[in-house]
């Protein structure tokens, strides 16, 4: 980190603590200030705890305290959700919607833990990302299930034929997009590694493009695209993020993904191929880092602190403005999931049959 960078974030974060304990004594407004360590967000869960709403989500995490998404997509859903409230390992007796929201995959003596919690909801709870599909993106197979139902995903049966010929990417077995990769000519099996054909996804400007977007019970919600001039597409390794418009058959390819699967929210990545655009999905997530502090664009408009990022979008009022504001969404796709209204799964969803 350069010293000019590190001069900036010493001063973001002075500025964040400033706004979370002082809010009420600057020119700040406090829906303008996120979530920090300073009592007005204290202030904020102490009134969660009295809450109640219309449908109530159980979030699970095998972890007790919760792991810090967990956490904070708790907050974030009690804060401004106007249908729901959220509670992180609360009575999963009184939930109506069972959220299983925990680091992936789950550990082998963790899912039978899981399974216990369910077998004590109420008879026709539906669940999301049910403990039997949680880990769908880490088994063996799952990328060929995906090609063969339809989606366009990077090639995994590599071979003989491919050693020192085809590029490839080698990506740490149980990671995502962050965790290490190695970027060569395919060199054949690597232990800890599972490898995958290397997609182009430079732009005209040169630049490798890597698109976000989010999944939740049928609805598709795009994110943001980065770009940067390493392979390895990251927020510290990008030149600029933008907005960007998703195609028709992006977000189709997006809703396959879940139905093949069976899953009810996740995040995802994609690229575009350099010759034709077409989306080739390369990571998905069901417990994606959702905590975004939305770079020097919030600070420019007036927020401090962290901010949900499903909503950075509507809440910057970037990119198209007919886009439909996360939360209203959010809260329609759970009234539907709870009445037994959604039609985001190829079957039933996952719930205790009476």
């Amino acid at each position: 980190m350069s010293s000019n960078v590190g001069l900036l974030e010493t001063r973001r974060r002075l500025e964040d603590a400033a706004a979370q304990w002082l809010w009420f004594a600057l020119p700040i407004k406090a829906e303008r200030v996120g979530y920090g360590a300073g009592p007005l967000t204290w202030l904020r869960q102490r009134r969660h705890k009295d809450l109640r709403r219309a449908v109530h989500i159980c979030l699970l995490d095998h972890m007790p305290e919760g792991g810090m998404q967990s956490r904070f997509s708790e907050f974030w859903i009690n804060e401004r959700s106007r249908v729901c409230c959220a509670s992180l390992n609360g009575p999963v007796e009184e939930a109506d919607v069972v959220w299983v929201y925990c680091k992936d995959p789950i550990p082998p003596g963790k899912k039978g833990e899981l399974l216990q919690a369910l077998d004590r909801t109420r008879p026709g709870v539906p669940v999301v990302n049910h403990p039997e599909v949680y880990n769908a993106y880490h088994e063996e197979g799952t990328f060929a299930a995906l090609a063969e139902a339809g989606v366009g995903v990077p090639r995994t049966n590599l071979g003989q034929g491919d050693v020192g010929r085809t590029p490839a990417v080698y990506k740490t077995e149980g990671g995502h997009g962050h965790t290490p990769k190695i970027f060569s000519r395919y060199e054949g099996h690597k232990p800890g590694f599972r490898a995958f054909e290397f997609v182009d996804s430079r732009g005209a400007d040169g630049l490798y493009r890597r698109y976000r977007a989010y999944y939740l019970l049928g609805a598709v919600q795009p994110g943001m695209v980065l770009f940067s001039d390493r392979q390895n597409v990251l927020v510290k390794t990008m030149k600029r993020r933008e907005t960007y418009e998703m195609t028709p058959g992006e977000a189709w390819q997006i809703r396959l993904i879940a139905r093949t699967l069976g899953l009810g929210y996740f995040a995802v990545d994609y690229l575009r191929r350099r010759e034709d655009d077409s989306p080739v999905f390369v990571d998905i997530n069901v417990y994606p880092g959702v905590r975004s502090k939305m770079g020097a664009e919030s600070r420019k408009l007036g927020y401090y602190g962290d901010w949900y990022s499903p909503e950075t979008r509507s809440r910057l009022a970037l990119g198209d403005p007919s886009t439909r504001p996360f939360w209203d969404v959010f809260d329609e796709v759970m009234q539907a999931f709870t009445s037994g209204q959604s039609t985001c799964y190829h079957g039933e969803p996952y719930s205790r049959k009476v």
